[in-house]
């Protein structure tokens, strides 16, 4: 049961939408030991509910992974705010308990493949694995990926053509045949990935979430109700992230009105200028096609960042050889905002992203085409690339301090007008 593959839309007219994140599952699967990059902000990944107030959007992304050619645009009723408050934290909540026995089974598997990998002392693929210990082949690679990412097992090059291979990373193996058994097997899962006992407490946490991503999918300002939204996860002691593409600078300015900021506001910046901007943020194929108008709308939300009174983000959301350019550009509308903070993320190849070659109108292969996800890793800048463009955005970080980065999100996060780079945990008694 894997929580990443779930998606539920939320509410009688579905114009809203939840998704759990590939960072709660890993969190979830962890005990709280891999989190995201908002871990920073003081927010823990398996606490974390992502979604989107409207799933329609004004504007189709080249780079979006989410399906822009076939996606709903518009609805012509709306929900409650409370209605979508409580089926969002119903469905988190239900969806994380059935999940348990999923996470409590993969921590046994771990516990096998580690024995079966270090009682033969030598190599195996998946299937072996899975025939070993008697798991499905699914579930045995569910464990090694996890194996892996707490740098427990390796893989082993074999050739192309080849099965993948895995062993036992040298710290680990370093233990003779005759000292790993079952139960030593487990103390290093526990000592690696984590416990049973922290898996079962971290599952009973996260049936009360603390945060919502208002992220997930389209534009979340196009719901002209977002304010009361915020404010009913405000009353349930829940803090709010808003992504917004700045297009609507007036529901922006309605949110100060009306008492109603998020917790955090990120405006999505993926251009230096206007002709970058309209060839980024349309397709070559459009439903809804950029303005001319969109780019004057977003510099006009970027002016009442340093007004709002909430924690403000400009993101650099970043394709390479496409926007990642005049970083002189991106300093002087980060200069002119005046945000808490600057954050320079690449885009994720995953869901409909890797159509961004057809999208900027540099293929034509079809969206089922296989050939696709290898030309986009072109466009994917690696985590040293977004550093050293950060780098130049920020003059090696001496007008915009580095707060922190994240390898594993691809991702730098930089303080403007943030008074104090090393202390940038939320103080949810006072900003919440």
């Amino acid at each position: 049961m894997h929580l990443s593959e779930h998606e539920v839309l939320i509410g009688k007219f579905k114009h809203a939408a939840y998704k759990p994140c590939y960072w709660t599952e890993q969190s979830l699967r962890t005990g709280g030991r891999r989190h995201c990059y908002k871990h920073g902000f003081g927010i823990k990944s398996h606490l974390c509910i992502q979604s989107t107030s409207f799933r329609g959007c004004n504007i189709a992304c080249s780079f979006c992974w989410r399906d822009v050619e076939g996606r709903q645009h518009s609805f012509q009723r709306i929900d409650d705010p409370d209605l979508i408050a409580e089926e969002l934290i119903s469905e988190q909540s239900a969806l994380i308990e059935r999940h348990l026995s999923f996470a409590l089974d993969n921590f046994d598997n771990m516990v096998k493949i580690v024995h079966a990998l270090g009682t033969d002392g030598k190599s195996f693929s998946v299937r072996e694995l899975a025939e070993k210990c008697g798991i499905s082949r699914q579930r045995a690679e569910d464990a090694i990926i996890d194996l892996k990412n707490a740098g427990v097992v390796k893989q082993i090059d074999c050739g192309r053509g080849l099965e993948k291979k895995f062993e036992l990373e040298q710290g680990v193996s370093s233990i003779t045949r005759a000292e790993l058994s079952l139960e030593r097997s487990r103390e290093i899962v526990e000592q690696f990935v984590a416990t049973r006992k922290d898996i079962i407490d971290v599952h009973l946490e996260a049936t009360k979430p603390k945060h919502v991503a208002i992220s997930y999918d389209g534009e979340p300002t196009m719901y002209s109700r977002l304010g009361e939204l915020i404010q009913e996860f405000r009353k349930r002691g829940i803090s709010t992230f808003l992504v917004t593409n700045g297009t609507f600078p007036e529901r922006v300015a309605r949110l100060k009105e009306t008492g109603c900021l998020p917790t955090q506001l990120y405006v999505t910046l993926a251009a230096p200028d206007k002709e970058t901007y309209l060839r980024v943020c349309s397709s070559v194929k459009p439903y809804f096609p950029v303005h001319e108008d969109h780019w004057e709308r977003l510099n006009r939300t970027l002016g009442l960042l340093s007004e709002l009174g909430c924690r403000t983000v400009i993101r650099i959301t970043s394709v390479k050889g496409v926007n990642m350019i005049n970083p002189l550009g991106y300093r002087e509308l980060v200069e002119k905002a005046n945000p808490s903070f600057l954050e320079v993320k690449g885009f994720s190849i995953s869901g409909n992203a890797p159509r961004i070659s057809e999208r900027l109108g540099e293929t034509d292969l079809g969206k089922d085409s296989p050939e696709l996800m290898r030309i986009a890793l072109k466009y994917s800048p690696t985590h040293q690339e977004i550093l050293e463009f950060s780098k130049q955005i920020s003059e090696d970080f001496r007008i915009f301090p580095m707060v922190s980065q994240s390898e594993l999100n691809r991702q730098v996060l930089m303080a403007v007008a943030w008074k104090d780079p090393s202390k940038v945990e939320i103080d949810f008694s006072k900003e919440l």
